[in-house]
């Protein structure tokens, strides 16, 4: 019997039936449909004594295969094929690729043979089990998971098991409320058969945990367990603000040299941009590529021994966040600011820098089992730079310029969860940076080449964050090493170009390049 691009459906009892002592084979293909009972029902009546080979090619299926005692089927699903419903005391079932089981409860079968079908339990209420007298061939199975209640759907294979299989077990951002007990997952009778799970870690809530063979079964486990993606990544959007501060910083100390070296006012603007690589006490690291601008303008105030100069500053960044297995984040920030740079006829001087911000934050994570998860919050930031340093003049034209500065930058705070039902806390993100360095500089009417030494300590400890109730370190304690280059270049007595590069590594960070360039007109 063929049935070609046909439907077949039954309110009440079963679309096909087979009489007693038959044997037969249906061939169902070319996009045909069979229901029965609404896909509720029984597809097939099989009469005891009967045989039945059920080919499905390209079509669906929705309803039970239930086989009464004394019957035999034996059913192959391919091309395709999606098959919604149960089976029950089926002989033979074999899934080729590209084929779909939504199994809807509990079922059985006494030989599957799985080349590249997928059996899913997603779409069934509750949870339920599959049996199989025995499983070979290589495929795939998609089980819920409750582990606050220790239900799983469940693989139970009475006899051998041969083959490579993939679990794809429900992630999920919620921490388990009673722990983390050893969970069986999959039963066999014996037999070389392989499992893992897809990503091959299973998510829940601020820890990934492993699938780990025992005898002949196969259980979720919590002995090797690692920090979730979705943990890695709040941890990156909390501790990328104080690194997003500082890379808007590196123009404005540029510009506190222009300053100084012109005692006139102006206007300017810079377009920067930088790349981070970062790594707290805990070791989840993260990768921030910064772009951004600032402006301002500014104006002298003579004084008996030097020049005060004072201006007003705005701009905004954007960081992109980068983790390892594709999770990302996004820091939007907009900031404002006062900066005030004073110089004696001395060569002293002292910079200061008062700056605020709006950080609009975004993650977004992709979980050990490919499905995403996100979420967002924004928050302020306030800081403040004061430098003090002194230019000593070499010859007529090198400058040598040692100075120390102190930076300090203060986040608010914020709790937020993801869609995944991730819960996180940050009471606040501190940095205390503490810096010493020289520049050199070679200063003539057209072209002022410079290059610069730092050494720079961060303070601050103890940035701690909380996922599900799980304390994380966060903070970037420790010692830094700073090289930068740059040069001015005059077009008038008005108007100058500027670019400056930077590279900086220490403990837990490092800025492989660091690149700005800009341009300032000065008020006659």
């Amino acid at each position: 019997m063929a049935i070609d691009n046909a439907y077949i459906g039954s309110v009440e009892g079963p679309a096909i039936k087979v009489e007693g002592g038959a044997q037969a084979t249906i061939t169902v293909s070319n996009g045909s449909t069979l229901s029965a009972g609404n896909g509720r029902g029984e597809l097939l009546d099989v009469q005891s004594d009967s045989v039945l080979d059920l080919v499905v090619d390209g079509s669906y299926l929705h309803g039970n295969l239930t086989i009464p005692e004394g019957g035999l089927v034996n059913v192959r699903l391919q091309n395709g094929t999606r098959f919604t419903g149960q089976m029950s005391d089926v002989k033979n079932l074999q899934l080729d690729a590209g084929v779909g089981w939504d199994i809807m409860g509990d079922s059985n079968v006494e030989s599957l043979v799985l080349n590249g079908g997928s059996i899913d339990f997603a779409k069934a209420e509750g949870f339920h089990q599959l049996s199989m007298g025995e499983l070979s061939g290589n495929g795939s199975f998609g089980l819920k998971l409750d582990m606050d209640n220790q239900q799983v759907d469940f693989l139970n294979i009475e006899g051998q098991a041969t083959g490579n299989h993939v679990l794809s077990i429900q992630n999920s951002g919620a921490e388990p409320e009673s722990g983390f007990d050893p969970l069986q997952v999959v039963h066999t009778g014996g037999g070389d058969a392989q499992f893992s799970v897809l990503g091959e870690r299973v998510d829940l809530g601020a820890y990934s945990y492993g699938l780990e063979r025992q005898g002949d079964d196969w259980f979720l486990t919590g002995e090797d367990r690692e920090v979730s993606p979705a943990t890695r990544s709040v941890q990156a959007l909390f501790n990328s603000a104080p690194t997003v501060w500082y890379g808007e910083m590196s123009t404005l100390r540029s510009r506190m040299g222009e300053v100084r070296s012109s005692g006139q006012g102006g206007a300017w603007m810079r377009s920067y941009g930088n790349q981070y690589r970062v790594a707290g006490r805990d070791g989840l690291g993260f990768e921030q590529q910064q772009s951004g601008f600032s402006l301002g303008v500014d104006a002298p105030l003579a004084l008996t021994d030097g020049v005060l100069l004072v201006g007003l500053l705005g701009g905004y960044s954007k960081s992109d966040l980068s983790q390892s297995r594709g999770s990302s984040g996004t820091v939007d920030s907009f900031y404002v600011g006062t900066y005030g740079t004073w110089m004696n006829n001395n060569g002293y001087y002292v910079d200061g820098v008062l700056k605020l911000n709006q950080f609009q934050n975004r993650a977004d994570v992709l979980m050990s089992d490919f499905s995403k998860a996100k979420g967002s919050y924004s928050n302020y930031g306030l800081g403040a730079s004061l430098e003090a340093g002194r230019q000593i003049q070499l010859t007529e034209h090198l400058f040598i310029e040692p100075f120390a500065q102190v930076s300090a930058v203060a986040v608010q705070g914020k709790s937020f969860s993801l869609d995944s039902e991730l819960k996180a806390d940050n009471a606040a993100t501190h940095s205390l940076l503490g810096k010493v360095g020289m520049t050199l500089e070679h200063r003539n009417q057209w072209l002022s080449p410079y290059i610069k030494v730092a050494l720079a300590q961060e303070f601050a400890r103890d940035n701690d964050v909380e996922v599900n109730g799980h304390r994380f370190n966060n903070d970037l304690y420790g010692t830094r090493a700073e090289l930068g280059a740059g040069l001015a270049l005059s077009l008038s007595s008005n108007l100058q170009l500027h670019a400056d590069f930077d590279y900086m590594n220490g403990q837990g960070i490092e800025q492989p390049w660091g690149a700005n360039v800009g341009v300032r007109y000065a008020f006659d």
